[in-house]
């Protein structure tokens, strides 16, 4: 399969593995090239930043999309977990794109709340994505007979936080760095 025909994503010019593997940090990347006088093309590179950062909300949209199939047909561990993944993943980009690295191992689950200050309604994010993650460990992994009454946020709620999550992460990048995820 060739770069060009990879589902409904749109391809990087670049490997973003590669990318991601060569540069590690970006923001530093960068600083280093305008410090030693390298900056000729930073308009390329940071189409190549941009198209990493977009690959993971790319992810993050296919996940509310999940989210949304799974509260319509009444699935609701999977519209926990989707819904999580889906602001996860925007979390993500958001974090790539404005620190400069994120793990690549998805041991970082800890750190999707960790959103920039100047992020709009940073306080509550940074208290529902971590609230969001305890029901999507709840629905994945608790087998229990209570497990959905411990719930404290309903489905489709969810849906709604990640619906509203990405569109202010979408705002947000292009507000700031005129990129259009």
């Amino acid at each position: 399969m060739s770069r060009e025909s990879v589902g409904n994503h749109r391809v990087p010019a670049n490997d973003e593995q590669i990318f991601l593997r060569r540069v590690r940090n970006h923001a530093e990347f960068r600083s280093t090239l305008v410090e030693l006088s390298l900056s000729n093309d930073l308009q390329s590179f940071d189409k190549n930043v941009d198209d990493v950062t977009r690959c993971w909300f790319d992810l993050a949209r296919e996940h509310l999309d999940d989210a949304r199939s799974a509260n319509r047909a009444r699935r609701m561990r999977a519209v926990y977990s989707r819904a999580y993944y889906a602001v996860y993943n925007a979390s993500k980009a958001i974090r790539y794109r404005v620190n400069g690295l994120v793990s690549l191992k998805g041991d970082d689950h800890q750190k999707a709340g960790d959103l920039p200050d100047d992020f709009p309604n940073v306080a509550s994010w940074s208290t529902r994505i971590p609230e969001m993650y305890e029901h999507r460990l709840r629905a994945d992994y608790d087998n229990w007979v209570n497990t959905l009454s411990e719930h404290t946020l309903k489905p489709s709620e969810c849906v709604r936080y990640a619906t509203d999550f990405l569109r202010e992460c979408e705002q947000y990048i292009q507000t700031k760095f005129g990129a259009i995820l």
